[in-house]
């Protein structure tokens, strides 16, 4: 198991077109906060690229959160120190320092 240093926001990003022509924010979709209110003008809002070979199953994602909020999901201690340890042996050795 790898584990990345940076993990995306477990909030999904609404997906567009490429191309497609989207309004300013405004309005709820605009932070509200003054003179530190963020406007997004459409150039400026992108959708993420869809990573070729991910591994990241939705559908998967979508049980655990389920589980997660019913009180089923289990955590496993053991498998979650064996993939810590997997992934720092994976990291010395690609270093060469093991």
């Amino acid at each position: 198991m790898k584990i990345d240093p940076f993990a995306p926001s477990a909030t999904p990003l609404p997906r567009t077109n490429k191309g497609a022509a989207s309004s300013p924010a405004s309005g709820a979709d605009a932070v509200q906060g003054g003179r530190n209110a963020v406007k997004l003008s459409p150039g400026q809002v992108h959708s993420l690229p869809e990573a070729p070979n991910s591994d990241f199953d939705a559908a998967r994602v979508a049980s655990i959160r389920e589980d997660i909020r019913a009180g089923r999901y289990e955590i496993h201690p053991d498998r979650i120190a064996r993939g810590l340890l997997a992934s720092v042996r994976d990291l010395l050795h690609e270093n060469g320092k093991l």
